[in-house]
């Protein structure tokens, strides 16, 4: 690890990640996985996971387990099931059960299982672009339909399209609604009102809600998550919750996140599709991670990277407005992503992208592949030091106004 000018905050810490097989650094891996050359020296702001360290309880929790030298086959004990309860109580104020909580290796694969037990074959599974681009991908390779909801851009945030939203929950081929809450990639904390009323839409046409909620500790100033399981029991009969502590705590490369089905008969269908699709295994170190992480020195770790966080969004806004006003974003409520507008500059999505991966060496996922409504954005990924995020932006601005 290598120290930055900057002393004031352990998340001013520059790691070289180069030397590891962390996805993210690999430019061999970049390359495929975008399809595009990038430069040599690129700095990375794609993949959404953070360039910080992790909180040291997580490390030494994972560092203990290791000691012990035997790696076998785990399984889930008390203290998984308690730190989701500790976690969900004290962040959420909701009471959930332990009976609820199946362990999960991600919540991708819980997307994937729930689609594959609740729909069938050529089902229609409701998206809301733009919108995080597995689930488009795992609706089309399980042969369902991917249905379009897309979300309505204004002023200051994206909101829900219900209007349109009524008629497709309508349709009695339109079987499941994949929420994305906060919303990855447009940084929405959806509010209490709007869940209410998907809800209500989704329950009076018997339309399943499965809701990512994987970046819900992550939200700035007033605004506050709320887990759509806690707003009504009679949701319980009906949707399920997908959650993980991989995003806050920078740790999905320990593998672990659950599900919460309150209702046992759906619980029940689940778990054996789990275990059909062999997705029932648990990483040994995932179990240390998710209890260490979900406990009062998390709680503590997570108000300093959200007061940090908030600081590279504000710096973000700050340079926009002084340097590119072309560009427009706006203020992410939730997640470590900002969502950029570059349609200002008049170019075609393959052009911005070369200009930003090549040109600029910025590696970041281009907006239209998050379906209709991402065309001309890019995400860019500001978990990471703030010397880092201010190269990248200059980087970008050389590139863009030189």
């Amino acid at each position: 690890m290598q120290k930055s000018s900057s002393k004031e905050s352990e998340f001013d810490n520059v790691y070289n990640r180069s030397q590891t097989h962390d996805l993210k650094w690999r430019k061999a891996g970049v390359e495929a996985y975008l399809s595009q050359e990038v430069r040599e020296d690129m700095i990375p702001m794609w993949i959404a996971d953070m360039d910080f360290g992790c909180m040291q309880g997580i490390v030494e929790a994972v560092k203990k387990r290791a000691e012990h030298g035997i790696y076998g086959y785990c399984g889930v004990g008390t203290d998984f099931y308690e730190a989701i309860e500790f976690w969900n109580r004290t962040r959420y104020q909701w009471n959930i059960e332990a009976a609820w909580a199946t362990a999960l290796p991600s919540v991708v694969s819980g997307v994937n299982i729930a689609i594959r037990a609740f729909t069938e074959s050529g089902d229609g599974v409701i998206v809301q672009t733009p919108v995080y681009d597995p689930f488009m991908q795992i609706i089309s390779m399980t042969k369902r339909t991917v249905v379009i909801n897309q979300l309505k851009r204004t002023e200051e945030h994206y909101e829900m399209d219900f209007e349109g939203l009524e008629e497709l929950v309508k349709n009695p081929s339109n079987k499941m609604l994949i929420l994305c809450s906060p919303h990855n990639p447009v940084g929405r904390v959806w509010k209490k009102e709007e869940l209410t009323r998907l809800a209500d839409l989704c329950i009076r046409n018997h339309v399943m809600i499965v809701t990512d909620e994987i970046h819900s500790d992550i939200v700035y100033g007033e605004h506050r998550h709320v887990p759509m399981l806690s707003l009504d029991e009679s949701y319980a009969k009906q949707f399920i919750h997908l959650s993980s502590p991989g995003k806050t705590f920078n740790i999905p490369g320990l593998k672990m996140a659950y599900s919460l089905i309150p209702n046992p008969e759906m619980r029940k269908a689940f778990q054996e599709m789990q275990l059909a699709m062999s997705l029932d295994i648990r990483n040994t170190f995932g179990i240390e991670g998710i209890s260490a992480a979900y406990s009062e020195e998390g709680a503590q770790w997570r108000e300093e990277l959200i007061h940090y966080l908030s600081d590279n969004v504000t710096a973000v806004e700050k340079f926009l407005s002084e340097h590119m006003p072309k560009i427009r974003m706006n203020t992410p409520e939730g997640t470590f992503l900002c969502w950029l507008d570059f349609s200002g500059y008049g170019m075609s999505d393959e052009e911005l992208m070369k200009k930003i991966n090549l040109g600029a060496g910025i590696v970041c996922i281009p907006g239209s592949w998050f379906g209709p409504g991402g065309e001309h954005f890019i995400r860019l990924n500001i978990g990471c030091p703030r010397e880092m995020l201010m190269t990248a932006l200059q980087r970008i601005n050389d590139e863009m106004e030189g």
